[in-house]
């Protein structure tokens, strides 16, 4: 009886386990949510099905604008036939990426798998994809001109993800498995390319880094009681007990919310 009731506790442990750990993927084959018009340059980032754009400031043309392509096969033997441009080149400092990158919040370690293609002719210089968690470099991926790629890494915890070029692809699949994805949508003053302190977990240990001005941390439960609040002008860490928070950083440079799980 013992033995046929520590079987059934695993089916409902690896069953719930599978429910809550859920793969998101984005392919840009759908025009509804991934325009030809892509983001306007200079304009505000935006959130589309999970997924955060910010494109470069002042005027140029758009990015992240979505097409068809011809079938591009990769050595997985997988192919795609929409693929999305970053329109040029991103930039980051000290692994925070600065403009024209891609963003996702996940709720524990994950990986993230990209398809992606050099975005220019066979003569061009290679480039380089980064993911990153705006501290450390998580992984990169480089290819020759023309060529293509598989970037993979995993992440060690809950947090935001990055995902920038040092010029421009052609992104075919983005895909997470592991975790389940979170971010949040923008409302209107929620965001600045360069701005609000980077938020991410490691074990029982809660890391606020990209600190630039004093900032406001404040913590809630995902019952939504303030559980933690303080000030620091400087990248900082802290503990909190098991479980899923809110962490909301504000400060000039602007305002943060990043769900976190602790374990």
């Amino acid at each position: 009886m013992k033995r046929k009731l520590l079987y059934y506790t695993s089916i409902l442990f690896f069953s719930a386990f599978s429910v809550n750990a859920q793969t998101k993927s984005w392919t840009f084959d759908d025009t509804s949510v991934w325009p030809v018009t892509g983001v306007a340059s200079g304009g505000p980032a935006v959130v589309r099905d999970l997924l955060g754009c910010v494109p470069i400031t002042g005027t140029s043309t758009n990015y992240f604008a979505a097409q068809a392509s011809t079938s591009i096969a990769y050595s997985d033997a997988t192919s795609y036939t929409s693929i999305v441009k970053t329109g040029g080149g991103g930039a980051a400092t000290n692994n925070m990426p600065t403009v024209r990158y891609f963003y996702f919040d996940v709720d524990g370690a994950a990986t993230v798998k990209v398809w992606f293609q050099h975005g220019s002719n066979a003569a061009s210089a290679n480039r380089t994809l980064f993911l990153t968690n705006g501290t450390v470099e998580i992984t990169k991926t480089n290819v020759a001109g023309a060529a293509k790629g598989i970037l993979e890494g995993t992440s060690t915890g809950a947090g935001r993800l990055y995902l920038y070029a040092d010029n421009g692809m052609y992104i075919s699949k983005i895909e997470v498995t592991g975790a389940n994805v979170t971010t949040p949508s923008l409302s209107v003053n929620d965001f600045k390319a360069d701005a609000a302190s980077n938020v991410y977990t490691n074990g029982k240990l809660v890391f606020v880094s990209n600190v630039k001005s004093d900032t406001q941390i404040d913590v809630y439960g995902i019952s939504g009681v303030l559980v933690k609040s303080f000030k620091t002008g400087s990248d900082t860490s802290f503990n909190l007990n098991t479980g899923i928070y809110i962490v909301k950083s504000k400060s000039a440079e602007g305002t943060k919310s990043v769900k976190v799980l602790v374990n």
